[in-house]
């Protein structure tokens, strides 16, 4: 097994994407640390869904906005576990409002939700790595690419671009012991979608070059990689099909 032993903390890991990381990582034979703010009941899930095919998990509800949670959920980690060797900083979500409808409380929440529990999960789990070594992945998104940010999401947009800057500097900062990377997902197939307009839907995935939507077990095989691939840090992997490639 490619994670055997290992003891992954995996935040927003009750459903979707961070779902089927902890799954697939725990299948690798790594100890997962599910955490989510608000869906307790698919926390506690995804924990007997591991357990009951053989795997090591714990449950701890954490809103990662606020310090003393992040310290609270390393701690369970450690009380649990032993050790952090990997960190996935996969909690985020947006919220879709006009920019000039946007206030200064509605742009900090969009930096709380994606990018400064990021730097605060980040900073708990380098001073656990600093000296035996670790890896530290962070969903990021096509929206926080260049010229893909999108309209209606613009503090979201912001965000992951922050996130996707904040992954790149931080490899700089605590190489050479741990490794720091990031995937950005395209169009991931998940319940966020269900009040999306149909065309608007059949608009994102036209515009890929695959025609379809991307599972997220496939975003779990993207962490997988990045989580063993020894060579690699610094990198933003992005799985969208071909999205931003922007073929006519």
């Amino acid at each position: 097994m490619k994670l055997d032993g290992k003891v992954a903390i995996i935040t927003g890991s009750a459903a979707n994407i961070g779902k089927a990381t902890a799954v697939l990582f725990a299948k690798e034979g790594a100890k997962i640390v599910v955490t989510t703010r608000k869906n307790i009941d698919g926390g506690r899930a995804v924990v007997d869904e591991i357990i009951n095919a053989g795997g090591e998990a714990i449950f701890v509800q954490a809103d990662l906005a606020q310090q003393s949670q992040v310290d609270n959920l390393f701690d369970a980690a450690i009380d649990a576990f032993g050790t952090v060797d990997i960190l996935i900083n996969n909690a985020g979500a947006a919220s879709g409002k006009a920019f000039l409808e946007t206030t200064k409380e509605d742009w900090m929440r969009e930096f709380d939700d994606n990018f400064f529990d990021m730097v605060m999960c980040s900073q708990a789990a380098a001073r656990i790595m600093k000296e035996k070594g670790g890896v530290i992945l962070n969903t990021t998104s096509i929206r926080g690419i260049e010229h893909t940010g999108r309209e209606g999401i613009m503090p979201y947009s912001a965000a992951k671009a922050a996130a996707i800057s904040f992954t790149k500097t931080l490899a700089k900062e605590l190489a050479p012991n741990i490794r720091v990377n990031a995937v950005a997902p395209g169009f991931v197939i998940t319940p966020n979608y269900d009040k999306t307009p149909q065309e608007v839907k059949d608009q994102f995935i036209d515009g890929t070059l695959i025609k379809r939507w991307i599972q997220p077990s496939e975003i779990a095989e993207a962490f997988l990689y990045l989580a063993t691939a020894e060579a690699v840090t610094g990198e933003n992997l992005v799985v969208d099909g071909g999205f931003t490639l922007k073929v006519g």
